[in-house]
Protein backbone atom coordinates (compact mmCIF):
# COMPACT_ATOMS: atom_id res chain seq x y z
CA UNK A 1 0.00 0.00 0.00
CA UNK A 2 1.18 3.60 -1.04
CA UNK A 3 1.46 6.00 1.80
CA UNK A 4 -1.09 8.27 0.47
CA UNK A 5 -3.23 5.27 0.58
CA UNK A 6 -2.75 4.36 3.94
CA UNK A 7 -4.25 7.87 5.12
CA UNK A 8 -7.89 8.00 5.38
CA UNK A 9 -9.86 11.01 3.70
CA UNK A 10 -12.17 13.07 5.29
CA UNK A 11 -15.82 13.29 4.22
CA UNK A 12 -16.47 15.44 1.95
CA UNK A 13 -17.46 19.20 3.16
CA UNK A 14 -21.38 19.77 2.88
CA UNK A 15 -23.01 22.89 1.13
CA UNK A 16 -22.81 25.99 2.45
CA UNK A 17 -25.98 28.12 1.73
CA UNK A 18 -26.63 31.72 2.65
CA UNK A 19 -30.02 32.15 4.58
CA UNK A 20 -33.01 33.94 2.35
CA UNK A 21 -33.83 37.63 2.99
CA UNK A 22 -37.40 36.85 4.92
CA UNK A 23 -38.37 39.98 3.01
CA UNK A 24 -37.66 38.14 -0.67
CA UNK A 25 -40.64 36.38 -2.65
CA UNK A 26 -40.45 32.80 -3.01
CA UNK A 27 -40.71 31.31 -6.12
CA UNK A 28 -41.87 28.06 -4.73
CA UNK A 29 -45.39 29.20 -3.67
CA UNK A 30 -48.85 29.53 -5.68
CA UNK A 31 -49.94 33.18 -4.93
CA UNK A 32 -53.66 33.51 -4.14
CA UNK A 33 -55.41 36.54 -6.53
CA UNK A 34 -56.72 39.47 -5.45
CA UNK A 35 -59.61 40.31 -7.91
CA UNK A 36 -59.35 44.02 -8.11
CA UNK A 37 -57.60 46.62 -10.95
CA UNK A 38 -57.30 50.17 -9.77
CA UNK A 39 -56.75 53.62 -12.71
CA UNK A 40 -54.83 55.72 -11.16
CA UNK A 41 -54.40 58.46 -13.50
CA UNK A 42 -56.13 58.86 -16.91
CA UNK A 43 -55.59 62.00 -19.24
CA UNK A 44 -55.31 63.15 -22.63
CA UNK A 45 -51.43 62.00 -22.43
CA UNK A 46 -51.00 58.95 -20.10
CA UNK A 47 -53.28 56.42 -17.87
CA UNK A 48 -51.39 54.17 -14.90
CA UNK A 49 -53.49 51.27 -13.47
CA UNK A 50 -52.61 48.83 -10.88
CA UNK A 51 -53.70 44.77 -11.64
CA UNK A 52 -52.33 41.61 -11.67
CA UNK A 53 -52.50 41.43 -7.47
CA UNK A 54 -50.89 38.10 -6.09
CA UNK A 55 -50.64 37.64 -2.55
CA UNK A 56 -47.77 35.49 -1.10
CA UNK A 57 -47.39 34.51 2.53
CA UNK A 58 -44.84 37.29 3.59
CA UNK A 59 -46.05 39.99 1.13
CA UNK A 60 -47.83 40.50 -2.41
CA UNK A 61 -47.03 41.71 -5.76
CA UNK A 62 -48.82 43.62 -8.16
CA UNK A 63 -48.57 45.03 -11.87
CA UNK A 64 -47.93 48.65 -12.74
CA UNK A 65 -49.51 49.37 -16.52
CA UNK A 66 -48.10 52.94 -18.21
CA UNK A 67 -49.38 53.79 -21.66
CA UNK A 68 -48.53 56.82 -23.51
CA UNK A 69 -51.52 57.78 -26.18
CA UNK A 70 -49.14 59.24 -28.72
CA UNK A 71 -45.13 57.86 -29.39
CA UNK A 72 -43.94 61.48 -29.87
CA UNK A 73 -40.75 60.48 -27.80
CA UNK A 74 -39.00 57.51 -26.42
CA UNK A 75 -41.13 55.05 -25.06
CA UNK A 76 -41.05 53.47 -21.37
CA UNK A 77 -39.18 50.35 -22.73
CA UNK A 78 -35.97 51.95 -23.28
CA UNK A 79 -34.02 51.03 -19.90
CA UNK A 80 -37.55 50.38 -18.01
CA UNK A 81 -39.67 53.16 -17.08
CA UNK A 82 -37.92 55.02 -14.39
CA UNK A 83 -34.75 54.79 -16.23
CA UNK A 84 -36.07 56.04 -19.57
CA UNK A 85 -35.07 59.88 -20.87
CA UNK A 86 -37.65 62.31 -22.54
CA UNK A 87 -36.65 64.70 -25.37
CA UNK A 88 -34.45 67.18 -23.44
CA UNK A 89 -33.30 67.86 -19.98
CA UNK A 90 -35.69 66.56 -17.28
CA UNK A 91 -35.19 67.01 -13.69
CA UNK A 92 -35.08 63.81 -11.64
CA UNK A 93 -38.40 63.67 -10.12
CA UNK A 94 -40.61 64.43 -13.48
CA UNK A 95 -40.29 60.97 -14.77
CA UNK A 96 -42.95 58.53 -12.92
CA UNK A 97 -42.26 57.46 -9.07
CA UNK A 98 -44.30 54.84 -7.74
CA UNK A 99 -45.51 54.96 -3.93
CA UNK A 100 -47.31 52.62 -1.47
CA UNK A 101 -48.89 53.49 2.16
CA UNK A 102 -50.03 50.88 4.60
CA UNK A 103 -52.96 51.84 6.89
CA UNK A 104 -50.58 52.13 9.77
CA UNK A 105 -48.25 54.54 8.15
CA UNK A 106 -45.37 52.60 6.64
CA UNK A 107 -44.19 53.22 3.50
CA UNK A 108 -42.05 52.86 0.39
CA UNK A 109 -41.54 54.37 -3.27
CA UNK A 110 -39.92 53.58 -6.17
CA UNK A 111 -37.30 54.51 -7.92
CA UNK A 112 -35.58 53.45 -5.09
CA UNK A 113 -31.97 51.59 -3.76
CA UNK A 114 -32.05 47.59 -3.10
CA UNK A 115 -33.34 46.78 0.50
CA UNK A 116 -30.97 47.06 3.50
CA UNK A 117 -30.58 43.77 5.11
CA UNK A 118 -32.18 45.07 8.30
CA UNK A 119 -34.90 46.21 6.80
CA UNK A 120 -36.98 43.47 7.15
CA UNK A 121 -36.50 43.12 10.85
CA UNK A 122 -36.79 46.80 11.92
CA UNK A 123 -40.73 46.04 10.19
CA UNK A 124 -40.03 48.61 7.08
CA UNK A 125 -42.41 48.36 3.92
CA UNK A 126 -40.10 47.00 1.07
CA UNK A 127 -41.01 47.66 -2.72
CA UNK A 128 -38.62 46.19 -5.06
CA UNK A 129 -39.58 47.18 -8.47
CA UNK A 130 -39.07 42.63 -10.13
CA UNK A 131 -38.78 42.98 -14.07
CA UNK A 132 -40.58 44.12 -16.85
CA UNK A 133 -41.33 45.76 -20.29
CA UNK A 134 -43.02 47.19 -22.90
CA UNK A 135 -43.01 49.37 -26.14
CA UNK A 136 -42.57 52.77 -27.07
CA UNK A 137 -46.68 53.26 -25.66
CA UNK A 138 -46.71 50.33 -23.31
CA UNK A 139 -45.28 49.28 -20.36
CA UNK A 140 -45.75 46.64 -17.76
CA UNK A 141 -43.80 46.16 -14.36
CA UNK A 142 -44.34 44.12 -11.42
CA UNK A 143 -43.37 45.17 -8.01
CA UNK A 144 -43.23 43.16 -5.24
CA UNK A 145 -44.47 44.14 -1.47
CA UNK A 146 -43.35 42.96 2.12
CA UNK A 147 -44.77 42.38 4.28
CA UNK A 148 -48.51 41.65 3.71
CA UNK A 149 -50.92 44.76 4.68
CA UNK A 150 -52.34 45.10 8.05
CA UNK A 151 -56.40 45.93 7.82
CA UNK A 152 -57.10 49.02 6.21
CA UNK A 153 -56.12 50.55 2.85
CA UNK A 154 -53.25 50.41 0.96
CA UNK A 155 -52.58 53.51 -1.20
CA UNK A 156 -51.08 53.53 -4.34
CA UNK A 157 -49.45 57.31 -5.00
CA UNK A 158 -48.45 57.93 -8.38
CA UNK A 159 -46.45 61.21 -9.75
CA UNK A 160 -45.78 61.84 -13.47
CA UNK A 161 -44.45 65.86 -13.82
CA UNK A 162 -43.32 65.14 -17.33
CA UNK A 163 -46.84 64.76 -18.43
CA UNK A 164 -48.97 66.85 -16.06
CA UNK A 165 -49.59 64.61 -13.22
CA UNK A 166 -48.61 65.76 -10.00
CA UNK A 167 -49.85 63.43 -7.60
CA UNK A 168 -52.73 60.55 -8.01
CA UNK A 169 -54.03 58.23 -5.37
CA UNK A 170 -55.98 54.86 -5.33
CA UNK A 171 -57.08 52.35 -2.52
CA UNK A 172 -57.30 48.43 -2.29
CA UNK A 173 -58.22 46.81 0.52
CA UNK A 174 -55.28 45.50 2.95
CA UNK A 175 -58.00 43.05 4.53
CA UNK A 176 -58.67 41.30 0.80
CA UNK A 177 -54.88 40.86 0.12
CA UNK A 178 -54.65 39.36 3.73
CA UNK A 179 -57.53 36.63 2.86
CA UNK A 180 -55.66 36.08 -0.47
CA UNK A 181 -52.61 34.95 1.08
CA UNK A 182 -54.29 32.57 3.47
CA UNK A 183 -55.57 30.86 0.02
CA UNK A 184 -51.70 30.84 -1.32
CA UNK A 185 -50.30 27.13 -1.69
CA UNK A 186 -46.64 26.42 -0.57
CA UNK A 187 -45.30 23.91 -2.93
CA UNK A 188 -41.80 22.91 -0.64
CA UNK A 189 -40.24 23.84 2.30
CA UNK A 190 -38.31 27.32 1.90
CA UNK A 191 -34.66 26.35 1.33
CA UNK A 192 -31.72 28.89 1.48
CA UNK A 193 -31.17 31.66 -1.49
CA UNK A 194 -27.61 31.51 -2.53
CA UNK A 195 -24.32 29.61 -1.89
CA UNK A 196 -20.38 30.62 -2.22
CA UNK A 197 -19.15 30.47 -5.96
CA UNK A 198 -17.94 26.53 -6.02
CA UNK A 199 -20.47 25.56 -3.51
CA UNK A 200 -19.00 24.60 -0.72
CA UNK A 201 -17.03 26.07 2.32
CA UNK A 202 -12.99 25.97 2.47
CA UNK A 203 -12.20 23.70 5.61
CA UNK A 204 -9.33 22.50 7.12
CA UNK A 205 -8.74 18.32 7.94
CA UNK A 206 -6.09 17.16 10.51
CA UNK A 207 -6.30 13.29 9.98
CA UNK A 208 -4.35 10.97 12.88
CA UNK A 209 -3.56 7.52 12.42
CA UNK A 210 -3.25 5.26 15.51
CA UNK A 211 -2.04 7.16 18.52
CA UNK A 212 -0.05 10.77 19.50
CA UNK A 213 3.12 10.61 17.76
CA UNK A 214 6.17 10.96 20.71
CA UNK A 215 9.63 11.83 20.78
CA UNK A 216 10.88 8.78 21.18
CA UNK A 217 8.64 6.74 18.75
CA UNK A 218 9.88 8.61 15.64
CA UNK A 219 12.71 6.01 14.54
CA UNK A 220 11.30 2.79 13.28
CA UNK A 221 10.81 0.04 15.49
CA UNK A 222 14.23 -1.70 14.26
CA UNK A 223 16.08 1.51 14.82
CA UNK A 224 18.58 2.32 17.70
CA UNK A 225 16.60 4.30 20.20
CA UNK A 226 12.90 3.23 19.08
CA UNK A 227 11.13 3.30 21.95
CA UNK A 228 13.45 4.55 24.50
CA UNK A 229 14.03 7.93 25.95
CA UNK A 230 17.31 9.41 25.04
CA UNK A 231 20.28 9.03 27.71
CA UNK A 232 22.76 11.56 27.63
CA UNK A 233 25.35 9.17 28.55
CA UNK A 234 24.46 6.42 26.04
CA UNK A 235 25.39 8.43 22.76
CA UNK A 236 29.05 6.24 22.53
CA UNK A 237 28.89 2.88 21.56
CA UNK A 238 29.37 0.09 24.42
CA UNK A 239 32.83 -0.66 22.73
CA UNK A 240 34.50 2.94 23.02
CA UNK A 241 36.02 4.65 25.47
CA UNK A 242 33.88 6.01 28.22
CA UNK A 243 30.76 4.05 27.13
CA UNK A 244 28.52 4.44 29.72
CA UNK A 245 30.88 6.34 32.08
CA UNK A 246 30.91 10.17 33.10
CA UNK A 247 33.87 12.27 31.57
CA UNK A 248 36.84 13.28 33.57
CA UNK A 249 38.71 16.47 32.39
CA UNK A 250 42.10 14.47 33.78
CA UNK A 251 41.41 12.00 31.06
CA UNK A 252 41.14 14.11 28.03
CA UNK A 253 44.25 12.86 26.29
CA UNK A 254 45.31 9.81 25.55
CA UNK A 255 47.82 7.56 28.44
CA UNK A 256 51.17 8.06 25.64
CA UNK A 257 50.61 11.78 25.52
CA UNK A 258 52.92 13.66 27.96
CA UNK A 259 50.61 15.00 30.77
CA UNK A 260 48.07 11.72 30.80
CA UNK A 261 47.40 10.98 34.09
CA UNK A 262 49.37 13.67 36.02
CA UNK A 263 48.35 16.60 37.79
CA UNK A 264 49.28 20.39 36.60
CA UNK A 265 52.73 22.01 38.22
CA UNK A 266 53.38 21.16 41.98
Amino acid sequence: MGFFDSIPQPPPAEPVRSRRPVWLRSDAVIPGLVPHEVVLVRTDQVAVAIGGVHAYPNGFEFTVHARLRRADEPGPAVGGLFQRHGRGRRAPNEGLRLGVMFADGRRGAAPGGHPRPDDADAGRLVLLENGGGGSSQTWDGKFWVHPLPPEGPVTFVVSWLEHGVAEARAELDGAAIGEAAQRAVTLWPEEPESEPEDGYAWSSNVVTVGEPESPGARAEPDQPGAGEPEDPGARAEPDQPGAGEPEDPGAGAEPDQPGAGATGPG
